[in-house]
């Protein structure tokens, strides 16, 4: 009988693998139960130490890590990198479903085992009088449906578990009365800043993110959390010390977060992008093969060719009527490729107009397009998924001169007023990525002889 080899490079690259993987699932999920996320779950409890120490080095985080449940602390995140809470359907909670969402967490918090929805319901009932707040779950269809949104939530979180029927039943059905089970400690790690007596929504929103901090290492530790957190962070858009502190420091914290998170980092004259090796921390995949996904690919291609800069920038405008007419070819009334997508047994192809505001939606999401009807700017994100100019799409003319979209001034050139050109770059962010990209060769060399989380 032979001997089994065993390769110690493979064994390391496994665990290093495991380890990673545990810590992008926290990214993702800062509150993981063993009911949510049970192959997380365990990944994490397998590698606590490791990522309590890491996390604490790299990111300043807190992981506390316990036997039904895992909470990565995240202090200090960029508020446009917070994502609100949504309903199934994709809309963001209202005021009166986070107050229900406070209520049921008050009660849960001194509730474990098994109970029912509607006796959660009275006892969230009793708590909001107690509080003086007005809310009734039972109180209509509206309260209703606000009160089954926040528990919807904790079922996804892990604080509730529905043991017969569903959260959605008695969405429907104010007689339905589902069997739910209660994880009073998973209920107490959802909210980890609680705001003090005398905090204001302000004044604790404040003190919950310091975006540009005095201190070096903190501001370092900021710039690390603002990679982490963003899927793209551009060099124009940072406050002047954090710009510099990118450009000095950005190979050693793309060292830190690769060594920590697995991920590749993007260097460019724009700005920084980590690129995950699974996709999307919120499980996004882009591009996709359903209808949507196909149309939203073929949009960012075509609007990339055909509105290219021709220099480093971090957007360039989009008029809408150019949105119109590629999105009216790839996915309108008479698009050829709806034929095929009715002959296919895949998903559900949307009308339309459906599919242009999903598409929008979805390329708004994910960071490539920004702004609004009128308003509509493609950023340079989008660069990476091609250029591929559609030539069925028609170019939009804005004068019976010239056929182009967007025709190009000489550089310098002023209007038909005579005054000069505003310029492209007006704070000389992308002007200094020439002695940035200088110094990189040399920060190469030096990224890893400070501590780029893995000492």
């Amino acid at each position: 009988m032979g001997v089994i080899e065993t390769d110690a490079y493979s064994e390391d690259a496994a665990l290093i693998g495991e380890r990673q993987a545990a810590a992008r699932a926290l990214m993702a999920h800062p509150l993981l139960t063993r009911r949510a996320h049970p192959a997380e779950f365990s990944l994490v409890r397998a590698h606590a130490e490791w990522l309590v120490q890491r996390f604490q080095r790299v990111l300043a985080y807190r992981l506390t890590v316990a036997d039904d449940h895992a909470r990565l602390v995240k202090r200090g995140a960029a508020a446009s990198t917070t994502a609100p809470f949504t309903r199934r359907h994709g809309a963001p909670f209202t005021p009166r479903t986070h107050t229900y969402l406070a209520l049921a967490l008050a009660v849960l918090v001194e509730r474990d085992g098994d109970t029912t929805l509607r006796a959660l319901a009275a006892d969230v009932r009793a708590a909001a009088h107690e509080a003086r707040v007005d809310a009734d779950p039972g109180r209509g269809l509206g309260e209703r449906r606000a009160f089954c949104a926040a528990l919807a939530l904790l079922v996804r979180l892990g604080v509730l578990d529905e043991v017969s029927g569903t959260v959605r039943d008695h969405e429907t059905d104010a007689s339905a009365d589902p069997g739910l089970r209660a994880d009073a400690q998973a209920a107490r790690a959802v909210a980890v800043h609680l705001p003090r007596a005398s905090d204001d929504a302000d004044s604790f929103l404040a003190d919950a993110a310091d975006h540009d901090p005095d201190s070096d290492h903190q501001g370092e530790i900021a710039l690390r959390r603002r990679l982490a957190e963003t899927a793209v962070v551009y060099r124009e858009e940072l406050p002047d010390r954090q710009r510099d502190r990118l450009a000095a420091h950005q190979w050693r914290a793309a060292a830190a977060l690769g060594n920590l998170l697995g991920c590749d980092t993007e260097i460019r004259a724009e700005g920084v992008a980590l690129v995950m090796p699974d996709g999307a921390p919120d499980g996004t995949r882009f591009p996709s093969d359903d209808p949507v996904g196909q149309v939203a690919l073929a949009l960012v291609r075509h609007v990339s060719g055909r509105l290219h800069p021709g220099r480093p920038a971090t957007s360039v405008p989009v008029p809408d009527r150019d949105l119109d007419a590629a999105l009216d070819t790839l996915g309108g009334p008479d698009a050829a490729v709806r034929g095929e997508w009715a002959r296919t047994a895949g998903p559900e192809v949307p009308d339309p107009e459906r599919l242009r505001a999903r598409v929008l939606d979805l390329l708004t999401d994910l960071g490539l397009l920004r702004g609004g009807p009128g308003e509509w700017r493609l950023t340079a994100a989008a660069a990476r998924f091609g250029a591929d100019v559609d030539d069925r799409i028609p170019r939009i003319q804005d004068n019976d001169d010239d056929g182009r979209t967007l025709p190009a001034k000489p550089r310098g050139s002023g209007d038909e007023h005579g005054a000069p050109e505003p310029p492209a770059d007006p704070r000389g962010d992308l002007s200094r990525v020439t002695s940035v990209l200088q110094a990189v060769a040399n920060e190469k060399v030096s990224a890893t002889s400070g501590d780029p989380g893995d000492q």
